[in-house]
């Protein structure tokens, strides 16, 4: 049950603390003998009452995980207490569990304490006996600690914390590190923070639901609990944004801790039935050499962190100076781009695809447009990254796929166009197991058949998480959506995997197109993607043709389809429009 005022938190907490120190007295204090418990008789029936009790009082307190918690203590003594003796090794289990649980009473809030004494209480012989049970056991005593900050007034350390993890939020941490600084400089110690990104949660909430990512998040927060020593500073900011402060450590041991708690919070764990991971990286910034106030030094670390998660290599980086300038733009330009999002300040360009047997118009490729003046564009490259790191990629992909859907459906009634148009998937979006209901409304909502539409996406995205890719694109398929993989040639293709998707056509980088009239090797490339597209059942389509030397070559290979500056530029709707008109490339080619 909740807390109430009724029950009241003091209460219950001096009811549980002195049945807790009765049950150390009785069961440690008469057999102590130099500093060791060498074990002795026992009341068995007294200190089985006195267990359940002090469970019945935690549940009545709204601490039912704590009550597992007791009720597991007295599983774990229930053969010595049926001997009516301890052992030596059983009493200094006993008496550790019970100093943890002293420490979570006087403080239910501190998630050292209830880590501690989760993992006192789950050790084993064997690291991995009891291990999702403790996962669990420790996501229940995080989320009774939150709502004992909620519902208790008097709850101590009821202000400053994250309402998931009760952590220290933004506010209490900033306070906190400014007081470290101050102390510091009396001291002279040094003084680090650690701004600790964590990637895949996106992907798992959009995979597994928000109760695995919740618990995922949960488990990241008890990781680094664990892991930093009692103490200093840890805090979340974020749905997998967290911080560490570390004091007295060198540049070195800076850098060793971080790879430690890299690999901490990248462990496999089993949550709610699924063997999850998550990866970290980390931004470090130095007191004194990367700022001395709080702000700064959040800032600095986070600018740090925005470096290590840029070059991917890197599981920690230092700030250095072109960060900071670097995380402005970025800010200034993430802004801009949520401002252009919720305002549909985007432009939907088509390309023209013509088959090269017969030179008949056959589809189109929707490219995204972002307007930064007159006949000035931002590249795709420099915001759609942007986009999926900020979480963006999903209302930005939602703009694409109702403008595109809403096109189709006026070409469709105004002059007759019915040739598949194209859009492009993101590795976010591939992974969500939303994708293909949003497609699916989309198309219902504007009455266009699902083969008026097609997906293309890159080997890189399909390789990010392979099961969900292939799961997502098969719902795709199911519904009539084609599907293709595009800037085929550029990375690695599990062909086992390709042979399973529903795939309508192959795409040929045109980065490899460019070579095939002066590199005997990209054209032997090109003639091998053909075939394996022969073999999948796939079109072969050639996008970034320049000349008719290019397109030649690829109708002498066999290619089906071809797009690109010989053809066409990318242009609006209506442009696109005249230029049907004007070429005579109405009729859909099957």
């Amino acid at each position: 049950m909740r807390m109430t005022a009724e029950t009241g938190w003091p209460a219950v907490h001096a009811e549980a603390s002195q049945l807790l120190s009765a049950l150390v007295g009785e069961l440690c204090g008469p057999v102590q003998h130099g500093g060791r418990h060498e074990g002795g008789p026992v009341d068995a029936p007294a200190a089985r009452a006195k267990l359940h009790r002090l469970a019945r009082v935690a549940r009545k307190g709204g601490l039912a995980s704590f009550a597992s918690i007791v009720l597991r203590l007295a599983e774990r003594l229930e053969p010595c207490l049926r001997a009516g003796a301890f052992a030596p090794r059983d009493l200094e289990q006993f008496s550790c569990v019970a100093a943890h649980c002293g420490r979570y009473l006087d403080d239910p809030t501190d998630m050292r304490a209830a880590a501690a004494l989760v993992e006192a209480l789950g050790a084993e012989p064997d690291p991995a006996a009891g291990r999702w049970e403790r996962n669990q056991l420790l996501q229940g005593v995080v989320e009774e600690a939150t709502e004992l900050i909620r519902n208790v007034g008097a709850a101590p350390n009821a202000g400053g914390h994250d309402g998931l993890t009760g952590l220290f939020d933004r506010d209490a941490l900033r306070a906190r590190l400014q007081e470290m600084l101050t102390a510091a400089g009396a001291s002279h110690l040094s003084v680090a923070v650690m701004a600790i990104g964590i990637g895949g949660v996106e992907d798992i909430l959009d995979s597994l639901g928000p109760q695995v990512a919740t618990a995922v998040v949960a488990n990241a927060a008890r990781a680094l609990i664990c892991a930093v020593p009692c103490g200093e500073v840890v805090a979340r900011l974020g749905t997998d944004h967290f911080v560490v402060v570390r004091t007295g450590l060198s540049a070195l041991e800076l850098s060793e801790e971080a790879a430690r708690l890299v690999e901490i919070i990248g462990r496999s764990r089993r949550l709610g039935g699924h063997l999850v991971s998550v990866t970290a990286r980390i931004g470090l910034a130095v007191a004194g050499q990367h700022g001395d106030s709080a702000a700064d030094l959040l800032a600095n670390a986070d600018a740090a962190l925005h470096d290590a998660r840029a070059r991917r290599l890197h599981t920690s980086q230092f700030f250095a100076p072109h960060m900071r300038h670097a995380a402005l733009r970025r800010v200034s330009l993430e802004a801009r781009l949520r401002t252009a999002i919720e305002r549909g300040g985007f432009e939907l360009h088509y390309q023209p695809k013509l088959t090269l047997r017969t030179g008949r118009l056959c589809g189109l490729e929707a490219l995204i447009r972002w307007p930064c003046g007159a006949q000035r564009y931002i590249p795709p490259a420099q915001f759609i990254p942007m986009a999926e790191e900020s979480g963006l990629i999903i209302p930005l992909g939602d703009w694409v796929l109702d403008a595109v859907c809403r096109q189709i459906a006026l070409w469709r009634r105004e002059c007759a166009l019915e040739v598949p148009t194209a859009i492009n998937l993101s590795a976010v979006q591939l992974c969500s197991r939303q994708t293909h209901e949003r497609i699916g409304r989309a198309l219902q909502r504007h009455e266009v058949p699902a083969q008026r539409l097609e997906v293309e996406i890159t080997e890189s995205a399909l390789m990010r998480d392979a099961g969900a890719a292939l799961r997502c694109l098969s719902e795709l398929g199911r519904l009539g959506v084609r599907v293709a993989i595009d800037d085929f040639g550029t990375g690695y293709s599990n062909l086992s995997q390709l042979m399973r998707l529903p795939l309508a056509a192959i795409k040929i980088d045109k980065s490899l197109i460019a070579g095939i009239a002066t590199h005997a090797r990209d054209a032997a490339i090109m003639r091998a993607i053909v075939d394996i597209a022969r073999t999948l059942g796939a079109r072969v389509v050639a996008e970034g043709v320049e000349n008719v030397q290019q397109r030649d070559l690829l109708a002498a290979a066999g290619c089906d389809e071809y797009q690109g500056y010989l053809l066409a530029m990318p242009m609006d709707a209506q442009r696109l429009q005249a230029w049907i008109t004007h070429h005579g490339h109405r009729a859909p080619v099957t």
